[in-house]
């Protein structure tokens, strides 16, 4: 499912990471104050990686990649395996599914419905010991800054692509 694509250089390391989980929602409220809502879209992961600031020949593997994305062009994956608590169906900790590319959160241990949201194979084999998310740049425009000292900081804005 994922063996096609590029994946993100896995060194340097991201120093942090963090996730978001998107929920298409509207909603609306009236005078009174009761609000409605509605879904009316899937969800979707947002991530965005920052590195420690570095010399430029350690940044240079990731810059180069990241360029050569094109953008919001091209899909790749991302190593996301450092976010889950230990391997295992362990709840909060992020799964792949064989036969599908959308990145799954274990948000139960109801063995039915572990995962969120919920695959759309019955049946299907769970991973937790290595996950990917299939993801591409959040922008098209990326920045490389040169900070004190002259070392360079990055932050990387993923979104997931289904």
């Amino acid at each position: 499912m994922f063996s096609s694509l590029e994946m993100l250089p896995v060194v340097p390391a991201p120093a942090e990471m963090n996730v978001q989980s998107r929920q298409r929602t509207k909603t609306s409220q009236a005078e009174s104050g009761r609000i409605l809502s509605r879904a009316y879209g899937g969800q979707f992961f947002q991530v965005r990686l920052i590195y420690n600031p570095m010399k430029r020949n350690d940044a240079a593997p990731l810059i180069a990649f990241l360029q050569s994305r094109e953008g919001r062009n091209s899909i790749f994956k991302v190593e996301i395996t450092g976010l889950a608590a230990a391997v295992g169906n362990n709840v909060a900790n992020f799964a792949n599914v064989d036969d599908d590319t959308k990145l799954h959160l274990i948000s139960e241990t109801n063995p039915t419905t572990i995962l969120s949201p919920t695959p759309r194979f019955a049946g299907a084999t769970i991973f937790t010991d290595q996950v990917f998310m299939r993801a591409s740049l959040q922008n098209d425009v990326q920045e490389v800054s040169l900070g004190r000292n002259g070392l360079i900081e990055l932050r990387v804005d993923l979104i997931e692509r289904l």
